[in-house]
């Protein structure tokens, strides 16, 4: 949840469990209010419209609760080493950025979409690309693959468990006529 969202949820909450703690006034005879109600519900069924308040409040007292506390991230990083002096870890960006620039060296590639999932024994990795039509795609994915996980072995000691390779689009390049 950002926080327009979270902000905009205090204050619901909070306009909210004002309007109960009204209700509860009417419920313990504040005449204003009482008045009021006497016009709109019967007298049996105010006993219910109690325990549904109270409900009511509870769960606004736990959404401004919710509001306020902080949202735990997920972790970004994957795990390289843990030795005695402590652990090694490297940002799941800069594996991504190290697999665009390892796809993006293979001729016919447009655009790179890469999307690494950290795994408890290494991580997963997912291309999306754009190509030109001249690409045996088959080939090149497999191409692909083997020097992706290369090149992340290599350069971070990280495992790729896996590498899916999906082909978004096949883009044909006009020449401009002017």
């Amino acid at each position: 949840m950002g926080p327009f969202d979270r902000g905009l949820l205090l204050l619901y909450s909070l306009i909210f469990s004002f309007f109960l703690v009204l209700m509860f006034l009417v419920y313990a005879r504040w005449q204003p209010s009482v008045y009021l109600m006497g016009q709109i519900l019967a007298p049996e069924q105010r006993s219910w419209l109690l325990g549904v308040a109270a409900a009511l409040f509870i769960a606004g007292l736990r959404l401004i609760y919710a509001s306020l506390k902080p949202r735990r991230r997920p972790d970004k990083l994957a795990l390289v080493e843990d030795n005695p002096l402590g652990q090694v870890r490297i940002a799941v960006t800069a594996v991504e950025n190290l697999v665009s620039k390892v796809v993006a060296a293979f001729p016919g590639v447009k655009e790179v979409h890469p999307k690494v999932v950290p795994e408890p024994e290494g991580i997963a990795i997912k291309v999306k690309l754009t190509t030109s039509p001249s690409l045996n795609i088959p080939e090149v994915s497999q191409e692909i693959q083997k020097q992706v996980k290369d090149k992340v072995l290599e350069v971070t000691g990280i495992s790729v468990n896996s590498i899916k390779v999906m082909v978004e689009n096949i883009i044909t390049t006009k020449p401009r006529v002017e």
